[in-house]
């Protein structure tokens, strides 16, 4: 996230996607068509910012809609590159998204973390390796936490506009905590362990 430690953050608080859609990001991989769901051949970096195109999504084209969007005159100097597509078929796109499982915090001096440990939405631990500490500095230990966070899963199962709307402020400590804290949000595929088996196919 945009931030250092302590010292800079660029915003005061960040709500996290429960779920990414990493399909156009992929090498080498089926896409579909931005206007018509139809399989993609090309993809133009010009439209990126197209203001009357939903700015800031990529946009991958069947080879029609490439031809009707750049016979626009604001369009036609635009070079849409071939995308290496595979066959054609007649099965929808299949899409990949990777869901939230963990989230890094710091607030001044050491980390904290959020790790999600089911399918539940609820499935939400709180783990604090400096929660307290016995004796001095010299010869004592750090006691650790862990702790279950369910209000976490609350939270993010809110409509995004209700998030939006939610001042850190009127949420629970450890939602607050993650939402002003956080510093690295970790996803994975879905259904997907941890330490990947052997047989298993990764991503392009």
């Amino acid at each position: 996230m945009p931030r250092f430690g302590n010292k800079y953050k660029m915003f005061s608080h960040i709500i996290p996607s429960t779920e990414l859609d990493i399909t156009d990001l992929l090498y080498n991989s089926p896409r579909e068509c931005f206007l018509c769901g139809h399989l993609a051949e090309f993809e133009c970096l010009q439209c990126l910012p197209d203001r009357k195109m939903q700015p800031g999504r990529i946009k991958p084209f069947c080879s029609t809609c490439n031809t009707q969007v750049h016979s626009h005159p604001s369009r036609q100097a635009h070079s849409p590159r071939a995308l290496p597509a595979p066959a054609a078929s007649d099965t929808p796109v299949p899409r990949h998204t990777m869901q939230l499982f963990a989230v890094l915090c710091i607030q001044t001096s050491h980390y904290v973390s959020f790790l999600k440990y089911g399918p539940d939405p609820h499935s939400w631990l709180f783990f604090d390796c400096m929660a307290d500490r016995h004796g001095d500095d010299q010869h004592g230990y750090n006691i650790p936490e862990v702790r279950a966070c369910p209000e976490l899963g609350d939270f993010l199962s809110q409509p995004e506009e209700d998030m939006a709307r939610s001042h850190p402020s009127q949420t629970p400590e450890l939602v607050r905590r993650l939402l002003c804290d956080s510093y690295m949000f970790l996803y994975q595929k879905p259904a997907t362990p941890l330490s990947r088996s052997n047989h298993e196919e990764p991503f392009n």
